[in-house]
């Protein structure tokens, strides 16, 4: 346990980065060496200012660090460091690894395939109906998903992977004991419950524009793949892709229309070589897990009666279908077609994502 104050301490001395305690434990190799440290050898460590040597030895930064240390374990806050088994093995690859992981919940399990799920905050209702459908789809099959618990895709992400009964986890920009943003609190709380939120941040600390970006090199280094499902042409998502491509993650986009300007991010990645989401059978495959999607679907059909099921068989998984194409294909009455529909989404099969237009959910 004294190794592991010692870790901590390190990690929450003001002015002492993930950069500087690279540099701190290439020369002491480990966190009670330089705890012992007097101020004349660390002024010699290029990069350390007086400042930060005087933070260091300081009995009272210490003292503080202590009773945190007590205090956070107190409030079920965790935390793990890159030494321990329970730390990310995918994170563990990287060279700007965090060397401290606060978390509430569960961690990450390294045995368990991973996919992050992320996009754009402003999306349409396509958008948010096929992050909630993939996340539903993978999560079912044991998948965990990956995201920053942020509004619109991620969000939806979150719910599709609740909905199927699966972890998600939440990687926050600030402290995990704050919910970011504030109006997704009960998003927040129903992912603890099977899931866990995750910050290189200290509790308490509030959220900065400029942490995000520090935020998506976790997101995409926890998950095995990352699928863009919305993304602008400058989309803070695209970001995420980039740390992605570094880490060496598989990238998937889900393609859209030419003259939507929240797909143009999808499109032009797929265009420079990402995988293209048609099925979650494909993503299944990627990787490397035998499906039973088709299974399951049946089985669920067989509550279903006649005029849904054939509702339900003409609804595609990611193609919204408008109720005059439905009426067009069954040539049922309408009257007959609306009220089958409202049993479908009121069973949870299917969701009406705009006006007449329905998508299948599960």
């Amino acid at each position: 346990m004294e190794n592991k104050r010692a870790w901590f301490w390190l990690n929450n001395i003001e002015g002492i980065g993930n950069v500087k305690i690279r540099r701190l434990l290439e020369i002491y190799n480990n966190p009670m060496n330089i705890y012992k440290a007097n101020k004349e050898e660390l002024l010699q460590i290029p990069g350390i200012t007086e400042r930060d040597a005087d933070n260091i030895i300081s009995l009272t930064v210490k003292n503080n660090a202590n009773r945190k240390f007590d205090k956070y374990y107190k409030e079920g806050i965790n935390f793990v460091f890159p030494w321990e088994n329970n730390y990310p093995s995918r994170l563990k690859e990287l060279y700007d690894k965090p060397q401290i992981l606060y978390y509430i919940g569960k961690i990450p399990e390294n045995n368990i395939p991973s996919v992050a799920i992320i996009g754009s905050r402003n999306c349409s209702e396509y958008g948010r109906a096929m992050a909630k459908e993939i996340a539903f789809k993978l999560s079912g099959q044991g998948v965990d998903i990956i995201s920053g618990l942020a509004l619109g895709i991620d969000s939806e992400a979150h719910r599709g992977a609740i909905i199927a009964g699966g972890s998600t986890y939440g990687i926050l920009a600030g402290g995990v004991d704050k919910c970011y943003p504030a109006s997704n609190y009960n998003l927040y709380m129903d992912i603890l419950k099977n899931g866990g939120v995750l910050s290189e941040y200290p509790p308490g600390t509030p959220t900065a524009p400029g942490m995000f970006p520090l935020r998506n090199r976790i997101v995409s280094g926890l998950a095995d793949m990352v699928i863009v499902v919305e993304a602008g042409p400058k989309s803070g998502s695209l970001i995420t892709v980039n740390h992605a491509l570094e880490q060496n993650k598989t990238i998937f986009a889900v393609p859209g229309r030419m003259c939507d300007r929240m797909s143009e991010g999808c499109n032009k990645l797929i265009s420079e070589g990402a995988g293209i989401v048609t099925t979650v059978e494909n993503l299944l495959l990627e990787l490397g897990i035998a499906e039973n999607i088709q299974e399951k679907t049946e089985k669920n059909n067989l509550s279903l009666a006649r005029e849904e099921k054939m509702l339900y068989s003409l609804l595609l998984d990611f193609v919204p279908r408008s109720l005059d194409t439905i009426l067009e294909e069954t040539k049922l009455p309408v009257g007959v077609v609306l009220n089958n529909l409202l049993g479908l989404e009121l069973k949870g099969f299917i969701k009406e994502i705009s006006k007449n237009f329905y998508v299948r959910i599960s």
